[in-house]
């Protein structure tokens, strides 16, 4: 689930030297002081705070780490990584504390000024956050930030033509999207509504359409001035781009029973929360993970109940395996919203990822009764059961996903390759085939369905020259996929063609040198070459890379004995995996 935050990237990536630098601050320890050395519970709780931080702990990090700060009071190192720590665990009175000290140390420090900006603007106390604002850095990646906060506090403390002159510097710094999208923000709030909607449009032209979070701005100002009509226009316009949203489906109905709707953004505050999110989304796309959960921190700060904000720090929480936390913020997002639906199939999909099989099925089963319209709940039912091998189950649940379609469209070629791979692999191989031709009638050009039909045949010695055909299309379609080039190379081996089999293997062997399937099909095409002792090696990789159970006692008796020849080269009559020369 990809976050959908208003300005989707940030020009030209120019702020990723800070982004890692914070990161680095956060992933690398540092040695405490002499004086922090000597204290030995001190020196303890310092490594063991370090590996919490190294096995991706954060809360117990920043306890530990807390503690040492608690030992070694003087020691800058262990103050900085306990407010970064306390900030990304998202304890910010904690943090806050942290940054007063910071801030007396090095007034250039710019987070530590942002938090107490924050705790000024969440007091109300606007007015003081400018003052705070306009003394912090405003370097590398600072640049965009302070100046966007410093706009909204302004805003809030009543001084909207000087936040427009702030907001006007991100334009030379080149963020113009930034400063198009809140500009539009806050003329809404300043009750500015034609130069709020020229904002608006100036940013969904520059964004060709614009994002999720954007439509959803602009279509509420639509809404709230009685413009039902281009309320609508606009989030079909978004579904034509993305016909599997969840979200904008509710406010096209809402646009069209012309329900009341709220602002986007009620206050200054939750303004300055939609900054700190916005910049939260910009650096998760750009992978810097570490700081783009501190900024998401700030922005529930300000707003505690932001589903955006929400749902972006439960997909940081889910990547880093931590799915417990990451329920627990889901869980705060009201459950009849449109975020709510997701939040609780993110939750089901995380309780199965903790064992918890029973409960995620249970929440599943109540969301399909809920919502009778829709897949979801089926198909990742379908998915649980097909990742834990119970492949009749998961058939079953991609059918009964297939029955609510009615009329199946292209997007839904996904749900027949799912529920055919679960066919095959409960041994149904025509109900497999049927679903993936048919896979194929809503998407001829599909590699993964091409390939996996085509590997299957082969496998099977069934329709060996239009399986090759469509594996071969396959990898022209991706040809660096190394589990589609192994198709290819095992087409051309179950043909007898062996030497392509050989330059093909070889290919797929470097693309995915881990896969024993994929050493053990070079080995049996460097044997039927007369390259044994390089086979025989393969063979002892494939087993050293652990295949599956069944191939290993298949594997020992090529070692043992090698391939046994063959007398005569027929395709459909070579014996997959156990023909010879």
């Amino acid at each position: 689930m990809k976050p959908d935050f208003a300005c989707s990237r940030l020009a030209g990536g120019r702020w990723l030297e800070a982004a890692a630098v914070a990161a680095l601050v956060l992933a690398v320890p540092m040695a405490p002081t002499h004086a922090a050395a000597e204290e030995g519970s001190v020196f303890g709780q310092y490594l063991a705070g370090r590996y919490a931080r190294s096995v991706g702990d954060i809360t117990s990090a920043s306890t530990y780490y807390e503690r040492v700060l608690q030992g070694d009071p003087d020691n800058s190192d262990i103050l900085t990584r306990a407010f970064l720590l306390m900030l990304a665990d998202g304890r910010f009175e904690s943090a806050t504390t942290l940054a007063h000290k910071i801030d007396k140390i090095n007034r250039s420090s710019s987070l530590a000024s942002q938090v107490i900006a924050v705790e000024h603007i969440a007091k109300g106390e606007f007015g003081r956050a400018v003052d705070i604002l306009r003394k912090a850095s405003r370097s590398r990646m600072n640049a965009l930030i302070v100046p966007l906060v410093e706009a909204w506090s302004l805003a809030g403390d009543g001084r909207g033509d000087e936040s427009f002159k702030t907001l006007a510097f991100l334009e030379k710094k080149g963020y113009a999207l930034f400063r198009t999208y809140h500009d539009a923000l806050i003329n809404e709030f300043l009750g500015r509504t034609e130069a709020a909607e020229a904002a608006y449009r100036e940013t969904i032209e520059t964004q060709e359409g614009g994002s999720l979070r954007l439509v959803e701005a602009f279509g509420t100002f639509l809404e709230r001035a009685g413009r039902q009509q281009d309320a609508i226009k606009l989030y079909r316009d978004y579904l034509t781009r993305e016909p599997r949203n969840l979200l904008i489906p509710t406010a096209l109905e809402r646009a069209k029973s012309k329900q009341p709707v709220p602002p986007l953004i009620a206050g200054a505050r939750e303004g300055a929360a939609e900054a700190f999110y916005g910049i939260a989304g910009g650096l998760l796309q750009e992978n810097a993970r570490e700081l783009a959960l501190i900024y998401g921190r700030l922005a529930l700060a300000l707003n505690p109940d932001m589903p955006v904000a929400l749902t972006l720090i439960g997909n940081i929480m889910e990547g880093d395996e931590r799915y417990e936390s990451a329920n627990e913020l889901y869980e705060r997002i009201d459950a009849g919203s449109p975020r709510g639906w997701n939040a609780r199939l993110r939750m089901a999909s995380n309780l199965n990822e903790m064992d918890k099989l029973s409960a995620a099925v249970k929440l599943l089963r109540q969301l399909e009764k809920e919502r009778p319209d829709r897949i979801d709940p089926l198909v990742e039912l379908g998915d649980i059961f097909r990742l834990r091998e119970k492949y009749k189950a998961s058939a079953d649940e991609y059918g009964r996903a297939i029955q609510r379609v009615g009329e199946l469209r292209e997007r839904h070629w996904t749900l027949l390759y799912s529920r055919a791979i679960a066919h095959e692999r409960s041994n149904e191989w025509r109900k497999a085939e049927l679903d993936f031709l048919r896979a194929l009638d809503l998407k001829p050009e599909q590699p993964l369905v091409l390939n996996y039909l085509g590997y299957s045949w082969i496998e099977r010695g069934e329709h060996l020259e239009r399986a090759r055909e469509m594996v071969e299309k396959a990898v022209k379609l991706r040809p660096t996929d190394g589990y589609i080039v192994d198709s290819l190379g095992w087409a051309f081996y179950r043909l007898g063609e062996f030497d392509d089999a050989v330059d093909q293997l070889e290919r797929a062997v470097s693309l995915n040198p881990e896969d024993p399937l994929i050493n053990d099909h070079l080995g049996d095409a460097l044997w039927r070459v007369g390259r044994k002792r390089e086979a025989t090696f393969q063979w002892r990789r494939a087993l050293a890379l652990k295949p599956e159970t069944e191939a290993v006692p298949k594997i020992r008796e090529k070692l043992d004995k090698g391939l046994p020849p063959i007398s005569k080269l027929s395709g459909p009559d070579i014996p997959a995996g156990g023909d010879g020369d």
